[in-house]
């Protein structure tokens, strides 16, 4: 099987995952500006850039070969009501997307994908967010090391690409 992880905001990432779990590829989430003057987000998913960097990586294989791991929004009590109202439509795009080209798609939940590959902290603690980031980053390298993730912005790719190592262990 081959899997698709996806970290879905806006800085969010892609990954690629081939039928051993080998690592195949991973992107940072295409992004477009919004129409529309002076929305308080600026940007949105590009679907028509998503749906071909999709076609691309998977043209080689049969829709039914391929299954994708979708990272849930998660709402937080401080947000912006756009920001959350913003990574919902993200995921929403990307459902579309998924959908378009009738691939089946998961939705998981970050607690229940992170707990799976070891990031949650023990119970009673929160780590930092950066500590977070690192922790997701490390794990990632560890399994996939020649995949770019030199750059600590490239957290997210390391979460697709954990989301995505979730979802191979779960069909695999």
């Amino acid at each position: 099987m081959i899997i698709l992880g996806i970290d879905p905001g806006l800085t969010g990432a892609i990954a690629m995952l081939g039928h051993r779990g080998e690592y195949l590829h991973v992107a940072d989430m295409p992004t477009m500006q919004r129409q529309g003057g002076s929305a308080y987000v600026k940007n949105q998913v590009n679907a028509a850039a998503l749906e071909d960097l999709i076609r691309d990586w998977c043209q080689d294989y049969d829709k039914n070969e391929i299954h994708a791991f979708l990272e849930t929004p998660i709402p937080f009590p401080d947000q912006h009501v756009a920001t959350t109202a913003s990574g919902f439509l993200t995921a929403g795009l990307i459902e579309g997307v998924l959908s378009a080209r009738h691939y089946p798609h998961t939705l998981v939940s970050p607690s229940i994908w992170k707990k799976a590959m070891g990031l949650q902290a023990p119970k009673g603690q929160k780590p930092g967010e950066a500590a977070a980031k690192q922790a997701a980053r490390s794990r990632a390298i560890r399994y996939y090391p020649e995949a770019p993730l030199a750059l600590v912005k490239h957290h997210n790719r390391a979460e697709a690409l954990l989301i995505a190592h979730y979802g191979y262990e779960r069909i695999a």
